[in-house]
């Protein structure tokens, strides 16, 4: 029996995020076995960029729920993240948990192809920020096929399920899970990832916010991907980012330790540190 993941990224219990997430939860079109999680129930630590999860046989050090939700995560055949649009992005606890997955590669044999919904609610019109393109990364670093990122524009807590176009369509969002169903991106997002933060390049240039793709801008300001030769998320590109890169970089660090403390010392007794009373 296949096994779904309902991700939930709020302290609000019974808001849109957790509602829509569970109609769609409900409305799958197989049986399968149903769990929740609530991260901000969790404990999560900020990543500590020791870079020892870069190694395929060396787990995150850091002694928190981390390896509880990733193993959830890899145990799921599918993943559905509710999380809202606060300060013009998404729940912050969303970036602490995509900043631990430095170590991407290393997970993406069990999530990969594996169906991903993202359901991001806001609550005042053109407020909706940067939340959409940041909801996109965790998939896409894990690979997974994107079903939908929906951006329901609902307030109140319970609204979702009172507007039937919205309840219909989180319906029909389970029903089409395990389907062909599959991100569309809109005419001015990206097209190779669904970003829709473009930055303006010199000429009519464009270059994707997240995914570095490189385009032109052609009719009604419509940016053109097809010709991109390069996609942060592309198997290449990751592998040379997180295998290479990285890699090369913590030897670096090995190797340059000792000038590097040095470079350190003069500013270790700069001790202007304030912090509250206990």
């Amino acid at each position: 029996m296949k096994k779904i993941l309902g991700l939930i990224i709020s302290r609000r219990k019974l808001g849109n995020s957790e509602l829509l997430v569970k109609e769609i939860m409900n409305n799958v079109s197989e049986k399968c076995t149903l769990e929740l999680v609530r991260l901000t129930d969790l404990r999560l630590d900020p990543c500590q960029a020791c870079y020892r999860c870069l190694q395929p046989d060396s787990a995150c050090p850091l002694p928190d729920d981390f390896h509880f939700v990733l193993n959830k995560i890899k145990e799921a055949d599918a993943l559905i993240m509710g999380m809202p649009v606060y300060m013009l992005g998404p729940h912050g606890c969303y970036k602490m948990l995509t900043d631990r997955f430095v170590g991407a590669e290393n997970y993406v044999e069990y999530t990969k192809d594996k169906p991903c919904a993202i359901v991001i609610p806001y609550g005042t019109n053109r407020w909706e920020g940067y939340s959409k393109a940041a909801s996109l990364v965790l998939p896409k670093l894990l690979k997974m096929k994107i079903v939908e990122c929906w951006q329901p524009h609902v307030t109140l807590p319970g609204e979702g399920l009172l507007d039937s176009a919205i309840k219909n369509y989180a319906r029909d969002l389970g029903q089409g899970l395990f389907s062909e169903r599959v991100y569309c991106p809109d005419a001015r997002a990206c097209s190779c990832c669904g970003s829709d933060m473009v930055r303006l390049l010199p000429q009519k240039g464009v270059e994707c916010g997240i995914c570095g793709a490189r385009g032109v801008l052609k009719g009604d300001n419509i940016p053109d991907f097809t010709r991109t030769e390069y996609c942060r998320f592309g198997d290449k590109e990751m592998q040379e980012h997180f295998n290479v890169f990285l890699g090369d970089m913590k030897r670096k660090f090995l190797a340059e330790k000792d000038r590097l403390k040095e470079a350190q010392k003069a500013y270790r007794d700069l001790d202007w540190w304030v912090a509250p009373e206990k």
